[in-house]
């Protein structure tokens, strides 16, 4: 278990000289560890802060899409990584769960080569490419961001349309 300043050093290391993480101000979380920055007038563009995973030491660098409350909520309902691999493990809703997965936008990259090149270009699955993929339990969609479609997830979770786990992605 990781503690508080551990988990600040930790969290300054995350963001470099870029920002100073405020040593007076954390929030303990079921997970983790959240650390505002030291001024919020001189906040890194475009982030909320740092939660610091209590037994991995992982730091999560927030976005700021979103307000800093439901970052940790679903940070403490296993939502901590960049990308994932999505595993769609039974399904009691099959249009809902298409319908979902269509909304959290899987993609697919098939290289192609031209003029020297391979280019890895990704596009989003179709509906049809995704219930097909459905057809064979459990069914895996690579490489997700799921940072903007937490609610989108959580819904259908909670709706019972699927069961799921959102695995890190390691490339």
């Amino acid at each position: 278990m990781i503690e508080r300043e551990a988990a600040r050093a930790l969290a300054q290391k995350a963001v470099g000289d870029r920002q100073l993480i405020d040593p007076d101000r954390y929030t303990e979380t079921r997970e983790g560890w959240y650390f505002p920055y030291a001024r919020r007038s001189e906040m890194m563009v475009g982030s909320n802060g740092v939660i610091v995973h209590k037994r991995s030491g992982r730091a999560f660098v927030l976005g700021s899409a979103f307000p800093t409350e439901r970052d940790i909520k679903a940070f403490d309902e296993g939502f901590q990584f960049d990308l994932y691999d999505l595993v769609i493990l039974e399904i009691s809703d099959r249009p809902r769960t298409v319908a979902t997965l269509v909304e959290v936008g899987p993609t697919i990259t098939i290289p192609e080569y031209k003029d020297g090149t391979v280019w890895k270009i990704p596009r989003p699955l179709t509906e049809d490419e995704i219930a097909q993929r459905l057809d064979r339990l459990p069914a895996v969609f690579s490489d997700i961001s799921l940072y903007f479609r937490i609610e989108v997830l959580q819904k259908a979770r909670d709706g019972g349309d699927f069961r799921f786990v959102a695995l890190h992605a390691r490339r």
